[in-house]
């Protein structure tokens, strides 16, 4: 990540934990002490040793734009290994982790992204925020790519359609989001139609729409022409209405519950709107 060499050693504060067979020590330094020191392990770089995914620029500037808001924290660690000319050394009466400040002192087995756009937030900000760290020592290259799959495998990241769901108690849905969340909600609370009891609010479950299939479908019909200028009660009585006449019309209802067919029922929402309002017109 850096080529700057510098050879004073630092000293910080730290907690040490051990796991099993690892020891690693958790602390915060200012990322303007840490970026210049930490390097990744990319397969385009090292096609024998490297393990890592190349960076993704926008990503790490979008993290970066987050952390210069008033409100944008980001707690959770950067995982690093401490390699041999780190010098880590650990100081159990002081509390202290040292470090020698040397080019590729440590690599980062998991944040490069939360790292890049720490050191981007400093640059383009100036503000040199402290990064949380998880620092593991004495790791063989195996151990660190191990470390690596398991981290990425065994996390499990929190469902779409829950974030979905919960985004009006953080108070940042956007005015679309609104509009989609109470049709959603409107159409799950019409027990006339088969179809509000084949949606899953928070969560993916086979056989049922979640928020993030219904989304997309409905989505499209948002903007198309016929539901400018709707108030939210008409544009729920056309969706329901919709939705109705398909149930009517389909042998098989679970059609609609698979989200190719929704998309595509929707995908032509506006012209089947507007058939259906000439063919009232020429009777």
């Amino acid at each position: 990540m850096a080529t700057k060499k510098t050879k004073a050693a630092v000293s910080y504060p730290c907690l040490t934990m051990s796991q099993n067979q690892h020891r690693f020590f958790l602390t915060s330094i200012p990322v303007s002490d840490i970026f210049p020191h930490c390097f990744v392990s990319t397969r385009n770089e090292d096609n024998l040793n490297g393990f890592q995914r190349q960076l993704s620029k926008s990503r790490a500037d979008d993290i970066a734009q987050y952390l210069n808001q008033g409100s944008g924290s980001i707690p959770t660690s950067i995982v690093l290994s401490g390699q041999e000319d780190a010098g880590l050394k650990y100081n159990s009466r002081s509390k202290t982790i040292t470090f020698e400040r040397t080019d590729k002192a440590f690599l980062v087995l998991d944040g490069q992204h939360r790292l890049w756009g720490y050191e981007i937030c400093r640059e383009r900000f100036s503000k040199n925020h402290r990064v949380p760290l998880s620092i593991y020592e004495n790791l063989s290259r195996t151990e660190e790519t191990r470390l690596f799959i398991d981290i990425n495998t065994k996390q499990v990241g929190v469902p779409a359609a829950l974030l979905l769901d919960i985004k009006q108690l953080a108070q940042i849905e956007t005015e679309r989001d609104s509009i989609l969340r109470d049709l959603f909600d409107g159409i799950r609370k019409t027990p006339t139609l088969a179809f509000s009891s084949q949606l899953s609010p928070a969560k993916s479950v086979a056989g049922k729409i979640s928020r993030v299939t219904f989304n997309r479908a409905v989505g499209q019909a948002l903007d198309s022409s016929v539901l400018q200028g709707l108030d939210k009660n008409k544009r729920l009585t056309l969706i329901k209405n919709y939705i109705e006449a398909f149930e009517n019309a389909l042998d098989d209802q679970k059609l609609l519950t698979r989200s190719a067919f929704l998309e595509a029922i929707f995908d032509v929402f506006e012209q089947a709107v507007r058939q259906s309002l000439r063919a009232g017109i020429a009777k």
